[in-house]
């Protein structure tokens, strides 16, 4: 398990050329945040040969995605985007909403807000009880995520105007990983106001976000490169350094099509033990072009084509739940019922309201879970009811389900920290200096934006294709709210989001409430609201190649293989099977770091470099679409509460 993760780390980096070969040792679909990070350590060893096939293009030259203040505009929102949309969502008044994901080297890394904290450790640790496998806790990875990362730790200026707090012993050094990761260097005057009026509320301050014990105030460290205040992407970090290695192939505008498989034993194709199932090649099409290529394989696959793309490519390829993909004109080639399945969405709520000040940069208020007691303890004993409700059918995912919900619902019982009334399951309320709500008639005013984003979502949902031909895109279905604690809990925000704003000394810049406005107060109006158009995708989405046990549902092993087939693994966001508070960034680095055991032939996969890459790059696809930087290197304030 070990030398995967040190082998997927290795792929990250990839040289911008043309494929000259038909066959290659391995083939990384998807040149995105993990598949650039495994091909890249891969490549370390020359005697192997790699391939990377992106859908995208190298963009690393635009403006727009290697200074941190363009983020959100240009080709990186347009062209450099897939832009999912998600089916009419019936708790959202039958609204549709955009996931948004790269589609270029570099993957989400690239259009992401570059923001780069960890989850608590309990979350983690849920990890490692839902798969029996204590090498996915949070002490197991944490010397992985330390080796992930390129630090440069704050100087005294940032230190004391910015009020950072850095744990040395939790993070990496200036030469350790390949990520650059550091610290803003422009803090505004009401950074220091709202961390303050946090703590009048209620929560510590002082907290280095990427210690395993979050829950409080703090700055938020970022994946950029110090010495210039540049990005620094997958692309940046595992492709450019390398990009010269003669057995680095990446093959960028193609699309893969589908997997080919060989059947080299008999048996149950649902026994993991038998791994019947060998992909034997990979075909895609360049864009522009209707002719279908291939390569060759003869080690591995490494599919990381995101949350949503890496089970419409299984599906594609006959794996999945036999009637729906027979449905969509594909023939079935292994029944694996939960691909697709297990869909955990982020999504956000924005308040608008009018300030003295014109807060020109986007500020965070982590904070974490609780809700009213009613509804918790409904919750705690309807386990089954809603395992059932989000399981599609799927009798082993239902069990899956139910263990993911009895593992984090624990954790409200165990909040101490705040009373319950007073507590907000996984809230991201970051500010904006503008206005982004609904409103196309307001008047004209110095307006500011809190996005209360909602974490660690108890709904699932599940995305699946309708057709055979590649270019249409897959259903996606997030289930909003379908679980009533969402809900409740993105309400608490709003309460949460008002209490500080009108706390000394926030209050000196507050200057009342436009949207939704200060009447709507009771359950039934914020209940509205919520539903209402004030509600937008986070672009964060898990889950839907889940790594959990068979029996549970799962679709990929603890060393991120797919069960019953001999030679794929999955190596992105789809992989993590309970969301964490934080970017999925961080769930991902972990996720690989079980990779042990491996065959001989990926014996360059244990090396624990890979490990270290694989989990950045994971960690790294969880923040791609985080908070709107509209100015460089500007100050991101967090704010934490205990447990999930």
């Amino acid at each position: 398990m070990h030398l995967f993760l040190r082998l997927l780390i290795a792929c990250v980096g990839l040289r911008s050329s043309i494929a000259t070969s038909s066959a290659y040792d391995y083939v990384i679909i998807g040149g995105g945040t993990a598949g650039l990070a495994v091909a890249s350590r891969l490549s370390e060893d020359p005697s192997v040969s790699i391939v990377v096939i992106e859908a995208g293009p190298n963009a690393e030259h635009l403006p727009e995605v290697f200074i941190p203040g363009l983020f959100g505009s240009g080709q990186a929102f347009t062209t450099l985007n897939w832009a999912y949309n998600t089916t009419p969502q019936p708790m959202l008044n039958n609204r549709s909403l955009v996931v948004n994901a790269g589609r270029v080297l570099g993957g989400s890394t690239t259009i992401n807000a570059m923001l780069f904290p960890r989850a608590g450790r309990a979350q983690y640790d849920a990890w490692a009880e839902l798969n029996r496998d204590a090498s996915w806790g949070w002490d197991a990875l944490l010397p992985f995520f330390r080796r992930s990362e390129r630090v440069t730790p704050p100087d005294a200026f940032q230190v004391n105007e910015g009020g950072i707090t850095y744990v040395p012993e939790v993070h990496g050094s200036a030469s350790d990983g390949r990520v650059k990761v550091g610290y803003p260097n422009i803090f505004f005057e009401q950074s220091t106001l709202w961390r303050q009026a946090a703590v009048a509320v209620g929560f510590p301050g002082e907290r280095d976000l990427a210690s395993g014990d979050p829950h409080g105030v703090g700055v938020s460290p970022e994946s950029i490169d110090v010495t210039n205040y540049t990005r620094c992407s997958a692309a940046c970090a595992y492709y450019t350094p390398f990009a010269s290695r003669p057995n680095f192939n990446v093959i960028t505008n193609a699309t893969v099509t589908r997997v080919v498989w060989d059947t080299p034993s008999s048996g149950s194709h649902s026994d993991k033990s038998q791994r019947n199932l060998r992909a034997i090649a990979v075909e895609f099409v360049r864009a522009g072009s209707n002719r279908t290529e291939s390569v060759t394989v003869r080690r591995e696959v490494v599919v990381s084509a995101g949350t949503i793309g890496t089970p419409k490519l299984f599906e594609l390829s006959g794996i999945g739940n036999s009637s729906i993909i027979r449905a969509a004109g594909v023939n079935p080639v292994l029944e694996l019922p939960s691909v697709g399945e297990n869909l955990a969405g982020e999504f956000c709520l924005l308040t608008s309201f009018p300030g003295s000040l014109g807060l020109p940069g986007p500020l965070n208020i982590f904070n974490n879970t609780g809700i009213l007691p009613t509804l918790l303890q409904e919750a705690k004993a309807n386990l089954t009811h809603f395992a059932h409700l989000f399981a599609n059918g799927n009798a082993l995912l239902e069990k899956g389900i139910r263990a993911q919900h009895e593992i984090v619902l624990r954790s409200y019982a165990d909040d101490v920290a705040l009373p319950l009334e007073n507590s907000l399951c996984a809230a991201l309320l970051s500010y904006f200096p503008g206005y982004a709500g609904a409103a196309a008639d307001r008047p004209q005013r110095n307006y500011t934006t809190i996005m209360n984003v909602l974490y660690a979502p108890l709904s699932r949902g599940r995305t699946h294709i309708t057709s055979s031909d590649i270019r249409t895109a897959p259903v996606v279905d997030p289930a909003y709210y379908m679980h009533p604690l969402d809900a409740a809990t993105h309400a608490a925000g709003i309460n949460l989001a008002r209490r500080t704003l009108i706390t000394p000394p926030m209050d000196s810049i507050y200057l009342g409430e436009f949207e939704p406005g200060k009447d709507v107060t009771s359950p039934q109006d914020i209940s509205s609201v919520l539903r209402a158009a004030i509600v937008s995708s986070d672009n964060h989405v898990t889950g839907t190649m889940a790594m959990m046990p068979q029996e549970l549902g799962g679709v990929v092993d603890t060393e991120l293989r797919v069960y019953g087939i001999e030679n794929v693994r999955v190596a992105d966001a789809s992989i993590i099977p309970i969301p964490v508070s934080a970017h999925t960034v961080g769930p991902l680095r972990l996720l690989i770091t079980h990779l042990a055991d491996l065959q001989p032939v990926v014996d360059c996969l244990h090396d624990w470099r890979a490990r270290e890459s694989i989990l950045w790059v994971l960690l790294l696809a969880a923040f791609l679409t985080r908070v709107l930087r509209l100015q460089i290197s500007s100050s991101i304030v967090d704010i934490h509460c205990n447990h999930l």
